[in-house]
């Protein structure tokens, strides 16, 4: 986002345009995914999440994750180690398996290097002894398939799924049949008997696979074979609710096939597959994968599960998706600027009626979430160990969406101080958003305490980069409730935080620049505001809470927030502290930073709305410092040609004007635009000097002003024409439509009349007057 300068659309204004030309800048401003803009808080998970994640509640089809489960391929390791003797290292069992590219290990079996090539392997050292011949013949086997499939995936994992054995020659001329027959150790039978049926399920020999897992996989094992056997196999069945069933057995007793069997999964066979089920732990799984990828309230599946299996991992992480979906829908439009939850439904209208349809979502969601929260209330005591100090966390997180502190806080403090590490973490910012709603938040103890809760989070983030969106989130609401209370500066430092949390999406907090330091500041500062952000970055004894707040987000020099002040002061029409701050500074500042160089320098008293593109001028050195100075002399002379030069001069700072950055750090036309991260700034920018910046009010008021004082015909006719300009523009500042341009059309008044008769012989009418002019006059 540099420069903050970016295209948008403009508002139609009438013919005229085509008569007084107009160079129109461009606004800033960014957008990102609905994903991305989703705030969620509660991230407590329960051991054994980590196969789940795909699965948490997203605005994309998947929640986006670059890590997957190694639990499988940790439980193959440790049964070689079972097999081969305990002296082997199930670490080097994982180098030779998972991370040993086939080419080299077939090269240094060939060249009778294996021991060289991987020194000190238990696993290599094991494979080499004479006994252990039949094993490592299997290893070599498997890892000449490996080299026969696709690049880079490995044997025995899912990673495989989708890729397409080749038929080269050795699988061609490969016995599959005989190799597992004359294998007499049933640990390698199997072993085999999964390579073959590997094999034939990406040949699409359909009958085979069945077979081999009929044969080597169907009796009671602990293998961890057996669960991927059972993927392969499930597919090869024709019968789709009882291809469903094994899917869902495979779900429940491993980990790497979880993304695998939820792509196959049949959603329309739900009562089918339920009729296979053989317990109600079963049952608890189908009910569970079904709820996985519903979007929408499922508090329905999540009794019904409870019934089947209380105590289960599934249900704890269904639970927190519906806390996960009230988040979005509560949360979301209520601290990002675009105002609508990331997952909306076809029968969700936000866009007619944007009030209405958020007031009726809001009250659907919060008796949604107090039904959820009663439900949770009924069943806690009937839940122990680590489901009770889940489901007591998700209480607390509940009574906060609905406000409820008190509530949450007394449900916070139930939690166990022997719970998981992850629910510790929610706990401390449970805590936070305690404090946040209850305590002096100008207390410096209390902040130092919110501190305390920030790095506890922080600290995690290392080992979960999925906190960061917890993190995005909590420093978002902490800095609505700071901004609540009155403190604009932490509120604006902990709004970039969150910012800079939010999955690092923003080019401008990666590498800040002029305006992602002051962009807070500038929309929502006062004069008073910006004297306490200015001392607070010139501070050299920081509190521990203010240099954590302070850390990434204060800007490198002081007269960034110097130049917002002296902005802010103009804005109020305060010209002396506008005077006053612009001269602490460099004199160079405006030459050298953000965009000021492009964009203030024009000659800004004359009026750009006349000049055509060959007259104008861009080697003006505008100095702020300099530009107030004289606004103020003008000011005191109080002439008719005086006034003319301030009227053109506040004109100029207009949007419509060639200095409009003297007022504002984007631009626009006019039109209602809004920015993921600042919103819409347009209600704030028709306050900027009284009305001036789009109504032109107080160009309008000084070219008045020098129309009654003059006694020169041709500034009488200049300031009779820019009177016409201002009544103009200011006519269509609000206007978008053409229907209410026909309801309210534009009326010009005495002053354009004045022009084409009292003024007709001046040199100011013989320069500016058109046929485009004078058809407004009835």
């Amino acid at each position: 986002m540099e420069p903050k300068i970016s295209p948008i659309f403009m508002r139609a204004f009438s013919s005229l345009l085509l008569l007084l030309s107009v160079q129109f800048s461009f606004a800033c401003g960014w957008s990102v995914s609905p994903e991305t803009s989703r705030l969620a808080l509660f991230k407590a998970q329960r051991e054994g999440f980590f196969k789940l994640t795909p699965f948490y509640y997203s605005a994309d089809n998947y929640y986006a994750t670059n890590t997957i489960s190694s639990v499988d391929q940790e439980k193959n390791c440790l049964e070689w180690k079972k097999k081969l003797g305990n002296s082997i290292n199930p670490d080097d069992v994982h180098v030779i398996l998972y991370e040993t590219d086939s080419e080299q290990f077939q090269t240094a079996f060939e060249n009778k290097t294996l021991k060289n090539a991987f020194p000190k392997n238990t696993f290599v050292e094991a494979l080499l002894l004479s006994k252990n011949k039949a094993f490592l013949n299997y290893i070599l086997l498997a890892k000449k398939l490996e080299y026969g499939n696709v690049e880079y995936t490995k044997w025995e994992s899912w990673g495989q799924v989708g890729s397409n054995y080749k038929n080269d020659d050795l699988v061609d001329n490969f016995d599959f049949e005989k190799k597992i027959k004359s294998a007499k150790d049933s640990f390698l039978k199997q072993r085999y008997a999964f390579l073959a049926l590997r094999y034939y399920f990406y040949a699409q020999q359909k009958q085979k696979v069945v077979q081999l897992y009929n044969d080597y996989f169907a009796l009671e094992s602990n293998t961890i074979l057996k669960p991927w056997a059972l993927y392969y196999n499930a597919l090869c069945v024709d019968n789709k609710p009882l291809q469903n069933y094994l899917l869902s057995t495979v779900f429940n007793t491993c980990e790497e096939k979880s993304f695998a069997v939820l792509q196959h999964y049949n959603w329309k066979l739900t009562a089918e597959t339920l009729e296979l089920a053989q317990n109600d732990e079963e049952r608890s799984v189908i009910l569970s994968i079904e709820s996985l990828r519903n979007p929408a309230p499922d508090l329905k599946a999540i009794k019904e599960i409870f019934e089947l299996s209380p105590n289960s991992l599934f249900l704890s992480f269904l639970i927190g998706r519906e806390v996960n979906k009230l988040e979005d829908w509560i949360f979301t439009p209520q601290y990002t600027n675009d105002g609508t939850p990331s997952v909306t439904f076809s029968s969700t209208d936000w866009y007619e009626n944007y009030a209405k349809a958020k007031e009726e979502n809001f009250n659907k969601d919060i008796l949604y979430l107090r039904e959820l929260e009663y439900f949770l209330i009924s069943i806690r005591e009937q839940t122990s160990g680590e489901q009770k100090d889940y489901i007591t966390a998700v209480i607390a997180q509940l009574c906060f969406i609905d406000d409820q502190i008190d509530e949450g806080k007394k449900y916070t403090d139930l939690i166990s101080d022997k719970a998981n590490a992850s629910i510790q973490m929610q706990k401390n910012i449970q805590l936070a958003l305690v404090s946040l709603k209850q305590d002096d938040l100008k207390n410096e103890k209390v902040q130092n305490q919110l501190y305390a809760y920030f790095s506890s989070v922080e600290d995690l983030i290392e080992t979960d980069h999925g906190l960061f969106k917890n993190l995005y989130s909590l420093y978002r609401i902490a800095s609505d409730d700071f901004r609540k209370k009155g403190d604009v500066v932490a509120a604006g430092l902990l709004s970039m935080k969150s910012d800079i949390k939010n999955e690092g999406e923003y080019s401008a907090y990666n590498n800040p620049y002029f305006f992602s330091y002051i962009g807070y500041f500038d929309r929502n500062a006062s004069v008073k505001d910006m004297d306490i952000l200015i001392a607070l970055q010139e501070k050299s004894n920081k509190t521990p809470f203010e240099k954590y707040i302070c850390s990434g987000t204060i800007a490198p020099n002081v007269n960034y927030y110097k130049d917002l002040k002296g902005t802010i002061a103009f804005r109020n029409n305060d010209l002396e502290l506008a005077y006053e701050t612009f001269s602490s500074m460099p004199q160079d500042f405006w030459e050298k930073n953000y965009e000021y160089k492009n964009y203030l320098n024009e000659n800004p008293f004359t009026p750009k709305i006349l000049q055509n593109d060959k007259e104008r001028k861009f080697d003006y050195r505008f100095n702020k410092t300099d530009f107030i100075a004289k606004l103020i002399q003008l000011k005191k002379q109080n002439t008719a040609s005086s006034n003319l030069q301030l009227a053109h001069a506040y004109f100029n700072v207009s949007y419509l004007g060639n200095s409009w950055m003297m007022t504002a750090y984007d631009w626009s036309s006019g039109g209602s635009y809004t920015d993921y991260v600042y919103g819409d700034n347009t209600e704030n920018e028709k306050k900027y000097q009284n009305g001036n910046y789009y109504n032109l009010k107080m160009a309008k008021m000084y070219y008045e002003k020098a129309l009654k004082m003059s006694k020169n015909s041709n500034e009488k006719a200049m300031a009779s024409l820019m009177i016409f300009e201002c009544n103009y523009y200011n006519h269509y500042a609000d206007m978008i439509t053409a229907e209410e341009e026909a309801k309210n059309p534009f009326k010009a008044g005495k002053e354009l009349v004045n022009f084409y008769s009292i003024y007709k012989t001046t040199s100011t009418f013989k320069k500016y007057n058109c046929p485009l002019l004078s058809s407004f006059i009835n």
